[in-house]
């Protein structure tokens, strides 16, 4: 039986989301500017992880609920 998430940690979990989207949205706008192809691919890789870490918050949020 799972228990309630305070608010503290449901605007705790809210707050990560948010840092870990908006860091996607930079790092894919960044890649679609970037022309040194070593950086743009750095850059993909970490728009890569924070959407991944994204979805891992959002499944853990929904399996909490």
């Amino acid at each position: 039986m799972a228990t309630k998430m305070t608010t503290k940690t449901l605007q705790e979990l809210n707050e990560l989301l948010g840092s870990e989207q908006l860091c996607y949205k930079k790092c894919c706008n960044y890649v679609s500017e970037c022309t040194d192809p070593t950086l743009k691919t750095k850059l993909g890789v970490y728009a890569d992880n924070c959407k991944s870490r994204f979805e891992t918050l959002l499944g853990y949020l929904n399996k909490h609920q």
